[in-house]
């Protein structure tokens, strides 16, 4: 056995074994069983387990956490909060009971005359101790008219403590007085016509209150033995019960109009209450309200109890005592007051609710089920449950008859094996290259790996439109590019052979088979990496029909709504298949660097005439720059004519005289009329420069990348030929007998195929052809007449006894070349009076 027949068999080993353990990673068996659908055999256990019944653990978990009851945490601020906002209410309750737009209750004080303004203030002592002015004695009284009717009743009071002052008729003020408990004032004042006014900004002076008698002024004529003012009165200055409910309700929407016409009514008593000195009916029910909140916020408050605490609160309204008297509608605004400041002082706490569940449901024991051999676990036709699957998979219910991952392995043999059998009957060009065939058995390995990736897809969403992520297209798509369309349809059978022992689903099979097919009638017609990716886009669209068309016919019965199968599952082939395809077309470049292979892609990046190394021949070797795309026009047409590569040929052509560049003066079609450098040179001399373009052109292959087929024709454009010219130049100088032929041959090899063997014959026709056709007519019959003695020659030679050529191909080539020489050096019309016509 040869080494390389050993390469090749170990290559298919490997691809066996690798897709083998993929495939059996993880596989349950279970993959086609999905929760809810309906089972399509009876399922039997074939081994004794106990499992866990994970939805009935689930279930009891469930309900031990329902019964732990919500966890709240304090609010220590809650208190606080409600006793500030409840005083901001009485007191938004005593300023709005209070008239602010009354008049203030200060009296006018008279104006002064200009030049007599004194500012010095005696009192009525000073006034009798330090002037000999007869006196008399003045009194008058401040008092409270509670009922506002201009007379003094039983009601009515006198203001204690209120400063009151006199001025004369110049507006001096003369001294001032305040009156005693009962509201009166004394004092003696000048036996003469003065004025006395009550200061009404005195701080002993009542809040709430405005002046009530029309005067501002008491004027006064006191000159008899004694003089008596007249009663200056006050009354409250509240807004009307109406008005002050309205701006109350309005501000404290939640309380309830009865509550508060109740708080605005004793805000309005209270304004008499307090210049009385008396009790503060607000405050009353102000501090029934808190010692009840004192009580209320004893207890836990939540915002689920609240509801009710506040009902309870209404029902049992903290007792209000007035004068005595237990008074109800207070009792039902200090009700009111609580209900409007209690708040929760527990709020819940999601931490700790959480903890305590989790511990509940933590105590709570696994339900195991105990599974006998051979019990059966579902019965066709019932809906499956995740227990049913569990169960199916612990004790390999799904399964085969024993063994069957041997069962795995055995068919991934015979699949591998039937694939080198094809290879090495049939297509021996990639038989005979060890590489070709790891690529290929590297695509079923990476095919493994998409639809084991597709098995866990499906079983992670239990869903049978995830099937369609299988990633079929790529594979068709690189198979084609890499190989050809026959390997690409090989690939094909391959990935379902996988998909087939994968899921055991002959729909997932199906697809996997025309997934990967359809591409290859669109890889056929590449020309450029645009065209790829239009490929891809025309490959993506025609997958999603056949996506939709296989989910019908064999995935629309497991009890799921049909339509959203069929629509999901082309959503997953035309998602996946342009994301794997664009990204298979930069795992293109690695694989054809890697592997060595030529492309069609490649060739066309290569026939650029934009690329590097043709713009450096361009450059430095123009005449041999022209000379190559004419050889690769002639190569192109030839290989066209015998069923070749014509892109592999032209690209070759281009390149098989890329070393030239680096003398390339001493090559003729470079010279342009110059002096030719070899006749300085000895013949041995010239030869070494002259082979040295081929060493020279394969290290430049390789600094460009040149692939190894474009760069053959590099080596094998002149075979191991002789240079006839120095050849014969050197028998007439050093004699016939002193010189070897094989010290004039050049440095290459035979060709050893097709497109190298035509490149050979193209670049010495080419050359032949300028040659003659320098100083000969190029009709037809000299064309034809230089092709047959180039062809000759070289078969004569033994040039082309390695290549793949039949004498048939060759008679197809030398028509190819004729009728593409004709075509070149058409016949062409003399213009008149033109020059060289």
């Amino acid at each position: 056995m040869t080494r390389i027949t050993s390469t090749r068999i170990g290559i298919f080993v490997f691809t066996t074994v690798a897709a083998w353990a993929i495939l059996s990673f993880g596989g349950s068996g279970t993959s086609g069983l999905v929760e809810g659908n309906i089972a399509t055999r009876n399922y039997n256990a074939r081994s004794e387990r106990t499992l866990e019944d994970t939805a009935a653990t689930a279930s009891e978990q469930e309900a031990r956490r329902q019964e732990v009851e919500d966890q709240y945490r304090l609010e220590p601020n809650a208190q606080e909060e409600a006793f500030t906002e409840l005083q901001e209410l009485i007191n938004a309750v005593r300023v709005g009971a209070i008239d602010v737009a009354a008049p203030a209750p200060m009296l006018a004080v008279p104006e002064v005359v200009e030049g007599e303004q004194d500012t010095t203030t005696t009192t009525s002592d000073e006034v009798t101790s330090t002037t000999a002015v007869a006196t008399v004695e003045t009194t008058g009284r401040v008092i409270l008219d509670v009922n506002g009717d201009l007379a003094l009743t039983v009601d009515d009071r006198g203001l204690a403590g209120i400063e009151v002052r006199l001025y004369d008729q110049a507006g001096q003020e003369l001294l001032a007085t305040e009156t005693q408990a009962d509201g009166t004032w004394r004092a003696q004042a000048p036996e003469t016509a003065y004025f006395a006014s009550v200061n009404g900004e005195d701080p002993d002076f009542p809040i709430g209150f405005t002046l009530l008698t029309e005067t501002s002024l008491v004027e006064l004529d006191c000159s008899g033995s004694s003089c008596e003012s007249p009663d200056v009165g006050y009354r409250p200055a509240t807004r009307p019960h109406a008005d002050v409910v309205a701006t109350l309700g309005a501000d404290f929407p939640g309380i309830g109009t009865e509550a508060l016409g109740t708080l605005a009514d004793h805000a309005t008593i209270d304004v008499v209450r307090n210049a009385l000195a008396g009790e503060s009916v607000l405050d009353v029910i102000s501090a029934a309200a808190q010692a009840r909140l004192v009580e209320e916020f004893k207890g836990q408050i939540t915002t689920g109890n609240l509801t009710q605490t506040r009902r309870e609160i209404v029902a049992s309204a903290p007792p209000v005592t007035i004068d005595g008297n237990i008074d109800i509608p207070a009792r039902n605004a200090a009700a009111a007051l609580v209900n409007f400041a209690l708040r929760a002082n527990y709020v819940f706490d999601p931490t700790a609710t959480e903890e305590a569940r989790e511990e509940a449901a933590s105590a709570v024991a696994p339900v195991m089920v105990s599974i006998r051999q051979g019990e059966r676990i579902v019965d066709q036709g019932t809906r499956l449950s995740q227990f049913h699957i569990a169960a199916i998979e612990a004790t390999g219910a799904a399964s085969g008859r024993p063994g069957q991952e041997a069962g795995l392995l055995a068919v991934l043999a015979v699949l591998t094996g039937a694939l080198g059998f094809y290879l090495a009957r049939f297509r021996p060009e990639f038989w005979t290259r060890p590489r070709m065939a790891a690529l290929l058995g590297l695509l079923i390995v990476m095919a493994a790996v998409g639809v084991r990736l597709t098995v866990a897809l499906q079983e992670s969403v239990q869903d049978p439109s995830a099937w369609y992520a299988l990633p079929g297209v790529v594979f068709g798509l690189m198979a084609a590019v890499l190989f050809d369309s026959r390997i690409a349809i090989l690939m094909a059978v391959a990935l379902a052979v996988l998909a087939a022992t994968a899921t055991r689903d002959p729909g997932v099979a199906t697809y996997a088979l025309l997934s990967s097919m359809i591409p290859v009638g669109f890889v056929t017609s590449l020309s450029s990496r645009g065209s790829y990716r239009r490929a891809v886009l025309a490959s993506s669209i025609a997958v999603t029909g056949i996506a939709a068309a296989v989910a019908w016919f064999f995935h629309t019965n497991t009890g799921q709504d049909p339509w959203r199968v069929m629509f999901q599952g082309a959503g997953w082939a035309l998602g996946v298949s342009l994301l794997t395809a664009l990204l298979g077309l930069a795992a293109l470049q690695f694989f054809e660097t890697t592997f060595d292979i030529t492309t069609s892609l490649t060739l066309l990046e290569f026939t650029d005439r934009n690329h590097k190394a043709l713009l450096l021949l361009q450059e430095k070797a123009f005449g041999t720059f022209n000379h190559s795309l004419m050889v690769g026009t002639l190569a192109d047409a030839a290989a066209r004519a015998v069923g070749a590569d014509p892109l592999l040929a032209r690209a070759a052509a281009y390149y098989h005289d890329l070393g030239k560049t680096e003398n390339p003066s001493y090559f003729i079609e470079n010279q342009f009329g110059a002096a030719n450098p070899h006749d300085d040179l000895t013949p041995r001399q010239s030869v070494e420069i002259i082979r040295k373009h081929v060493t020279d052109g394969v290290e430049l292959a390789r600094k460009f990348k040149i692939p190894s087929e474009v760069a053959e024709a590099i080596v094998t454009h002149h075979g191991d030929g002789i240079m006839r010219f120095f050849y014969e130049k050197a028998r007439l100088l050093e004699g016939n007998d002193a010189v070897d032929p094989a010290d004039f041959r050049h440095v290459g090899h035979k060709p050893r195929s097709a497109e190298t063997a035509i490149v050979m014959l193209a670049d010495s026709l080419e050359a032949a052809c300028r040659a003659v056709f320098a100083d000969e007519e190029p009709t037809p019959q000299a064309i034809e007449k230089v092709v047959a003695r180039v062809v000759d020659e070289k078969m004569n030679d033994g040039q082309l006894s390695d290549s793949s050529l039949t004498l048939g191909q060759l008679s197809r080539a030398r028509s190819a070349f004729y009728e593409a020489l004709v075509g070149h050096y058409h016949q062409r019309i003399a213009y008149p009076n033109f020059p060289g016509s």
